[in-house]
């Protein structure tokens, strides 16, 4: 796309990243993709644990092809696509491929925490989607925590400057999905995703184009690991929806959150 920035874009190998990503292709001038092998689900000792934590990642697969669509073929060349394993997005080959094609940007999503040398090479020029509002989730399973913790208002996806410390980089936008009363915690997840895929083309090229001041972030907030999800949260979790979660919060369309204003388009 003549006179718009190249970007390369990391992310994951699931159906959310390769959503992702054709989106990305049609608004934006992606002239590459790194995508990282996932690793596999948490288990449990436990087989009830297991067989609530399998449920629970079956639902949102049924959920996520529901809104996201199949999505199985990508609207990028396979010649510009390098696949990694789990953890590898900071090796010195993909920090090669990726400095070999110069982006004007890197965009972020799902990966491992981008350390140097590609931070240094790119250092704010790299922006981020995080599924959780920032400062108040960081981590993982930041759009899963707050349903658990009932506080659905804190559903949602930042946009920021990628940083060294997860999730804490300066804030350049962030969005909410638009909830319904019969909505679950999937539906909201899927919404999430929409909404931030769909911010970030106007995002990046108003930051690119100095309209957006990032922000700095002054607050800790919660921080989730991986090892802290379990089925006993799960399961409360699924209480919280039984007993009526997102009367809590509604609102009448996703709210753009900027710290900024932005205009209506890049």
């Amino acid at each position: 796309m003549n006179g718009l920035p190249s970007i390369i874009v990391m992310t994951g190998d699931g159906l959310r990243h390769r959503f992702f990503v054709n989106h990305l292709v049609k608004n934006l001038n992606i002239i590459g993709a790194v995508f990282e092998m996932k690793s596999s689900l948490p288990r449990s000792k436990d087989k009830e644990s297991n067989e609530i934590i399998t449920k629970h990642f079956r639902e949102r697969d049924k959920t996520e092809e529901r809104y996201l669509g199949s999505n199985d073929k990508f609207l990028i060349p396979l010649s510009n696509i390098l696949e990694v394993q789990t953890g590898e997005s900071n090796s010195p080959a993909v920090a090669k491929w990726v400095n070999k094609h110069n982006p004007d940007y890197i965009i972020l999503y799902g990966t491992s925490i981008i350390r140097d040398p590609l931070f240094s090479l790119f250092k704010e020029r790299i922006i981020n989607m995080h599924l959780g509002l920032s400062p108040y989730y960081r981590g993982a399973g930041t759009n899963f925590w707050p349903l658990v913790n009932r506080e659905p208002e804190c559903v949602g996806a930042t946009i920021h400057l990628a940083a060294l410390e997860v999730d804490s980089g300066p804030i350049l936008a962030q969005v909410r999905p638009n909830p319904e009363v019969k909505d679950r915690c999937h539906d909201l997840g899927c919404k999430t995703i929409i909404a931030g895929t769909e911010l970030m083309p106007r995002c990046l090229l108003n930051y690119h184009y100095k309209k957006l001041i990032p922000k700095l972030q002054t607050e800790k907030g919660y921080l989730y690991r991986k090892r802290d999800f379990n089925a006993e949260a799960v399961k409360k979790m699924w209480q919280n929806f039984d007993k009526g979660i997102c009367l809590l919060y509604t609102s009448p369309s996703p709210r753009d959150l900027s710290t900024s204003r932005m205009p209506s388009s890049a």
